[in-house]
């Protein structure tokens, strides 16, 4: 029988790293957040909609959520080759810890908001709710595994395409800004869920072989069966925005038909007068 030593404990950092160590007060901070967000949405105005105080708290939460990486890359920590600092959680008692206060507040907003959409019909929708429960249960899981927990910090900068999209829907009167921020979700779209999405997500399936090698030389089986069920998190995540990409296309077809459809007509209507 196989006996857990102290190098095997060693060993076992390789692959996983330390953080989130287990001193911090995880689900105090994830507390913290869903009150905070709760509370800011019921301090709203009460002249503003259900539908529309969720997504000014939307907003918030993605401006914090891409602050918080932008500011991480700004330290130039990244090593997305090491397993431990894309597959693991990083290292405790180093500026990796900030990943899991970031998981945290990310953690404690996707479940104030997927109350609000369970209790406001308005503000729900089937994508949105798959989404925040995909997310709410990897992000869960790596805090207390250690699997792909810096992973899933990374991907918050995705979080990016939500700003401009919350403000089209905000400002959906005043049609300049609407059609700008539209304008804008496309390009923040393509960019953030699409192009960054898919490089991180490229770095983390490149270290689950290596990551699996690592936990069978100390048959770690746990980490491995979380670490497969941690990839197809990250595959409905893939597919999620696949869906919204469609959706997207599709609505710009319309609109562009739209736009042609009056000048063909004007086209006709010249013909006709010139025969």
């Amino acid at each position: 029988m196989h006996t857990t030593t102290f190098s095997d404990e060693d060993y076992r950092v390789q692959y996983l790293g330390t953080n989130p160590s287990l001193r911090l007060p995880i689900w105090y901070m994830i507390l913290f957040s869903f009150l905070g967000h709760s509370l800011l949405f019921y301090c709203l105005p009460t002249s503003i909609t259900p539908f529309i105080k969720s997504y000014i708290i939307s907003t918030v939460h993605a401006c914090v959520s891409v602050l918080a990486v932008s500011i991480f890359y700004g330290r130039g920590l990244i090593d997305f080759t090491q397993v431990n600092k894309i597959l693991g959680g990083g290292m405790a008692g180093t500026p990796d810890e900030t990943m899991t206060y970031s998981i945290c507040y990310s953690s404690g907003y996707f479940i104030y908001d997927l109350l609000i959409m369970l209790w406001f019909k308005s503000v729900r929708t089937p994508s949105a709710i798959a989404h925040h429960i995909i997310i709410l249960v990897a992000g869960l899981a790596g805090l207390y595994t250690h699997v792909a927990h810096a992973s899933h910090f990374f991907m918050l900068a995705e979080e990016l395409s939500t700003i401009p999209l919350n403000l089209k829907t905000i400002y959906h009167k005043r049609t300049r800004l609407h059609d700008l921020f539209a304008h804008l979700f496309i390009v923040a779209f393509f960019f953030s869920r699409l192009i960054y999405g898919t490089i991180i997500c490229s770095y983390t399936f490149r270290a689950v072989p290596i990551f699996i090698q690592m936990a069978s030389t100390v048959h770690d089986t746990s980490s491995i069966a979380f670490v497969i069920a941690q990839v197809f998190l990250f595959i409905f995540t893939r597919l999620l925005n696949l869906y919204w990409t469609i959706l997207i296309m599709r609505k710009l077809f319309v609109a562009f038909r739209s736009k042609r459809s009056p000048v063909l007509t004007n086209d006709m209507k010249l013909k006709k007068k010139a025969l």
